[in-house]
């Protein structure tokens, strides 16, 4: 075999058995020779396979070898259809949604078929790739971010806030996280003339750029937390306001203790008052808990 096509073939077979392959439909040696032949006009001993295959192994590939040859996926059907529903819930505009569930799907190889629910028909902003891309790349090279922040009017179509001016307002922050809530990314910063965080929602910044200044230390934000690189700040933010979390105290419906810990998490501290309510301590922002009692009142009230 000539020097090309002994590079070739363990391209090959990789390729024979990432996409046709899987734990349930196993392959002999024989079979993909049968198969270098007819998708890659490629001819192979046993031998050439049998090393090929050892290769593969070695280099680090899930090749697996168990009556029959197999590629393990990294994915198995449940997880690719779990990060594809969340793709097709998320606010990436469907041109790019679509794109993206062609390439998670072809993890799963020739076998997989997603069983996914069914997209949304939300607003979607053309920039918001790119926009997450930048706003990543200056959170991991700690640079400031310079953006124009939207809002939706009656055309259905996103509108830069405006200035003092009446002009386009530009917005110079500090990027330290982006977190997920409600279904929703965010992006959390300091705007830099202010002293405290807040939050941005990325599907509503528009002409994002990443500047050369360096972004100021989180140390000097007023209200920064430890809990900002963990779960626990999306707990105490669960509608991602801004301000500080504190101590809080209400009665709850017993039978709806469930919605608590959903929106508060399990550090939430209950005991009992009566058969039907419960006392519920928690720490979190105030407008957050305010919002959150509108929402749960007819079962749930601020404790005296």
């Amino acid at each position: 075999m000539p020097k090309e096509k002994k590079k070739m073939l363990i391209l090959a077979i990789l390729g024979i058995l990432r996409n046709g392959t899987d734990a349930d439909h196993r392959i002999r040696q024989a079979e993909i020779i049968s198969r270098l032949n007819e998708q890659y006009h490629l001819t192979a001993t046993r031998k050439s396979v049998r090393k090929n295959l050892g290769d593969l192994q070695e280099a680090g590939y899930p090749v697996v070898f168990r009556k029959g040859w197999f590629y393990d996926h990294e994915f198995s059907a449940s997880e690719l259809n779990f990060l594809m529903d969340s793709v097709l819930g998320s606010d990436i505009p469907a041109a790019q949604r679509e794109v993206l569930l062609e390439k998670l799907a072809k993890l799963g190889g020739s076998f997989y078929s997603p069983s996914i629910g069914s997209g949304t028909a939300r607003p979607a902003n053309p920039q918001y790739l790119y926009t997450l891309e930048t706003v990543h790349a200056a959170i991991t090279e700690g640079v400031q971010l310079s953006f124009r922040y939207g809002d939706y009017d009656v055309d259905k179509e996103l509108h830069p806030r405006l200035d003092e001016e009446g002009k386009p307002k530009l917005y110079k922050v500090n990027p330290y996280r982006v977190a997920t809530a409600n279904g929703r990314c965010y992006l959390i910063c300091n705007v830099d003339k202010y002293s405290t965080l807040c939050h941005f929602r990325v599907d509503r910044i528009l002409d994002i750029r990443k500047l050369k200044a360096e972004a100021k230390p989180l140390e000097k934000v007023a209200d920064a937390t430890d809990s900002l690189e963990s779960e626990q700040y999306i707990l105490e933010h669960p509608y991602m306001y801004s301000g500080k979390p504190k101590k809080t105290k209400i009665i709850v419906q017993r039978n709806h203790i469930n919605d608590v810990l959903d929106w508060f998490g399990t550090q939430v501290q209950l005991s009992e008052l009566s058969d039907t309510e419960a006392l519920a301590v928690l720490t979190a922002e105030p407008t957050s808990v305010d919002f959150w009692l509108r929402r749960y009142g007819e079962y749930a009230r601020p404790a005296d």
